[in-house]
C-alpha cells in the first residue's frame, strides 16, 4: 500500500531538485534547523502522535525512538510483474551488506533480510549480489568487456571507475524506467551538482549507508563543554549560530598540559585533533561544509569549475592559525604515523572536537567513558542557508553496466530497493548508530537525519583531481600559488570529461 508523505519527530527537510534532463535545478527547501516554524528545539516536538502510529507496524517498535522521514512509494505499476527474472549486483567484498541468509535477531541483519524479502515478493524477482573477484576499480570494464549481461548493477569506488564511464561501459540512470530523482528518498543535491548534460551515471542509494557512514561530521566532548562552561552546541544549530568562527572560538579555549611536564604532546588536552593536508581531512571538511564548489552546472547542462578563490583564501586565512596552532589543535597524522593509532585521544577525552567519519561510531567508539555529541559541520556564516556534507569522492556508488539487458527490471528494482531501503535499513542504522553512544539524546537523531539530508555530490570532486590541490593549498597557505595557477589546465580536462560524456548514447 502507497504511504503519504509523514514527517516524524525531527526537521522538515523537503527539498526541490529538478527532473532527469533538465538542466536548471530548482531551489531546495530550507534544511535549516533555526527556522523555528518548521523545526523542533531539543524539549518540543514537531510529529503527530496520530501519524507516528499509522507510520510504524507494531513489529518494529524500535523506530519509535528513532528519527527518519517517511516517503511515498516510487511511481511503478502495481501489475509489474518480473516473476522468474533475477536482479544481480556485482559487489566485491560487499556481498554481506546486502544479503544475509536469515533471521538472527539482530536489527541491521534481520532489516536487510525483510527487506530483501518485501523486494523479492512485491516484483516477484529474486535478489543476488555476486562477488566477482574483480576489484572495484575494474568492474565496469571486466563485466562490460566480458559481455556479462547477466549483471543489472554495479557497486564500486567512485573515482576509480570515472575512466571506464567515459568508455562507454556505463548506462545513464536517466534512461531507465521508473528512475526519478525528484522522488524525495533520492538526495537533494545529486541532480543539480552530479549530471553532466542532464546525464547521470553515478547514483547514490539508502541501499547501502557506507556513504553516510564515510561522512565526515563533527564529535563533540559532553564533558569537555560542560566543566568549561561553553555553549551547548546543539543549541547553537538550532539558533543558526554554528558557524566556522564559533566553531574555531571554541577550539582556541580548551588547552592543557595535563601531565605538567611543560610540553604539549599526545599526553594533553586539546579542542581539536586534526588531519591537515588530506582529501579528507579536517580543512577541506571545513571547506565543503562552508558551501565551497568544485563544479556548479551551467543553464546547458554542462559543468564548470566554480571555486571562489577569495573565500577559499579566506578559510585558510581564518582556519590556519586555530588548525596549525600546536597549543589547541594536535596533528593526528604524525599519532597515526608513530603508532597507527589516532582515535585514542577522543576517546581518552582529551579532545573536544574532531572531525571523523561517521562510521566511526561502531568501529572505535562503543568503549568511550565520556559521553560524546555528533553535529553537521559548521557552516561558513549564519547566512548560508544550509549545511553541506560532502560524499566522499572515494566512497561507492552504484552504476548500471552498458550490457545490463533489461533495463524495466534495472530500473524498477533499483528504485524500489532504494526507496524500502530509507524506510527501512536507513532507520536500523540509526537505531544502531545510537546505540553505540554510552547514553542516547534526542538531538543526535535529529543531527542524523540533518546530515544525511544535506549530503552533497560535487562532480568535479569525483571526476577530477582539483581536490587535491585545494587541500594542498591550505598547507602552502595560497590559493592562487596552487590552485589558481593550474585552472586553464584543468578547464581542458573538464571540457574533454564532458564532451565524452555528451557523445554517449
Amino acid at each position: 500500500m502507497r504511504k503519504r508523505a509523514l514527517w516524524i519527530a525531527g526537521l522538515l527537510l523537503a527539498a526541490a531538485v529538478v527532473s532527469c534532463g533538465e538542466a536548471a535545478p530548482a531551489e531546495p527547501a530550507s534544511t535549516d534547523p533555526a527556522s523555528r516554524e518548521e523545526q523542533p528545539s531539543e524539549t518540543e516536538s514537531s510529529s503527530d502522535p496520530e501519524s507516528e502510529t499509522e507510520a510504524q507496524s507494531e513489529d518494529e517498535d524500535w523506530k519509535s525512538s528513532v528519527v527518519y522521514t517517511v516517503y511515498p512509494e516510487p511511481d511503478i505499476p502495481a501489475d509489474l510483474d518480473l516473476s522468474g527474472k533475477t536482479f544481480r549486483m556485482s559487489a566485491t567484498g560487499w556481498v554481506e551488506r546486502f544479503i544475509v541468509e536469515s533471521l538472527n535477531g539482530e536489527i541491521i541483519n534481520d532489516t536487510i533480510y525483510n527487506r530483501n524479502l518485501q523486494m523479492e515478493d512485491h516484483f516477484g524477482v529474486k535478489f543476488e549480489v555476486i562477488d566477482t573477484g574483480i576489484d572495484t576499480t575494474g568492474n565496469l570494464n571486466a563485466i562490460v568487456s566480458s559481455g556479462l549481461s547477466e549483471f543489472d548493477m554495479v557497486y564500486a569506488c567512485g573515482d576509480s571507475i570515472t575512466g571506464d564511464i567515459t568508455r562507454g561501459y556505463c548506462l545513464d540512470f536517466c534512461t531507465l524506467p521508473y528512475i526519478d530523482f525528484t522522488d524525495e528518498f533520492w538526495f537533494p543535491d545529486l541532480i543539480e551538482q552530479f549530471s553532466c548534460y542532464g546525464k547521470v551515471f553515478l547514483s547514490p542509494s539508502d541501499l547501502s549507508v557506507a556513504m553516510l557512514g564515510a561522512m565526515v561530521v563533527a564529535f563533540f566532548n559532553k564533558r569537555i563543554v560542560a566543566e568549561n562552561d561553553l555553549e551547548n552546541p546543539y543549541q547553537m544549530v538550532y539558533d543558526n549560530t554554528w558557524t566556522l568562527d564559533n566553531f574555531l572560538a571554541m577550539v582556541r579555549q580548551i588547552s592543557g598540559d595535563l601531565n605538567g611536564d611543560g610540553v604539549m604532546d599526545e599526553h594533553d588536552l586539546y579542542g581539536i585533533g586534526t588531519f591537515d593536508g588530506d582529501i579528507d581531512g579536517t580543512f577541506i571538511t571545513l571547506a565543503f561544509g562552508s558551501n565551497m564548489k568544485i563544479t556548479a552546472p551551467n543553464e546547458d547542462g554542462s559543468l564548470s569549475f566554480a571555486m571562489d578563490g577569495e573565500m577559499i583564501q579566506s578559510l585558510i586565512d581564518r582556519t590556519a592559525p586555530v588548525l596549525k596552532d600546536g597549543s589547541v589543535a594536535f596533528d593526528l597524522r604524525a599519532l597515526e604515523a608513530a603508532t597507527g593509532q589516532s582515535s585514542q585521544l577522543f576517546i581518552q577525552g582529551q579532545l573536544l572536537f574532531e572531525l571523523r567519519f561517521m562510521r566511526w561510531i561502531q568501529e572505535d567508539l562503543r568503549d568511550m567513558e565520556d559521553d560524546y555529541g555528533i553535529l553537521p559541520v559548521p557552516k561558513y556564516d549564519s547566512a548560508q542557508e544550509n549545511y553541506h556534507h560532502r560524499a566522499c569522492c572515494l566512497g561507492n556508488f552504484f552504476c548500471v553496466p552498458a550490457t545490463a539487458s533489461d533495463p524495466e527490471k534495472t530500473g524498477a528494482v533499483f528504485s524500489y530497493l532504494s526507496w524500502l531501503s530509507s524506510q527501512t535499513y536507513l532507520p536500523a542504522y540509526y537505531e544502531v548508530t545510537l546505540k553505540q553512544k554510552r547514553t542516547r539524546d534526542e538531538d543526535s537523531a535529529k543531527m542524523l537525519d540533518l546530515i544525511r539530508r544535506t549530503t552533497y555530490y560535487d562532480f568535479g570532486d569525483v571526476w577530477t583531481n582539483v581536490r587535491n590541490y585545494i587541500a594542498m593549498s591550505y598547507e602552502a597557505g595560497s590559493y592562487e600559488r596552487v590552485v589558481a595557477a593550474n585552472i586553464k589546465k584543468w578547464n581542458k580536462e573538464l571540457k574533454k570529461i564532458q564532451d565524452k560524456l555528451r557523445a554517449l548514447e
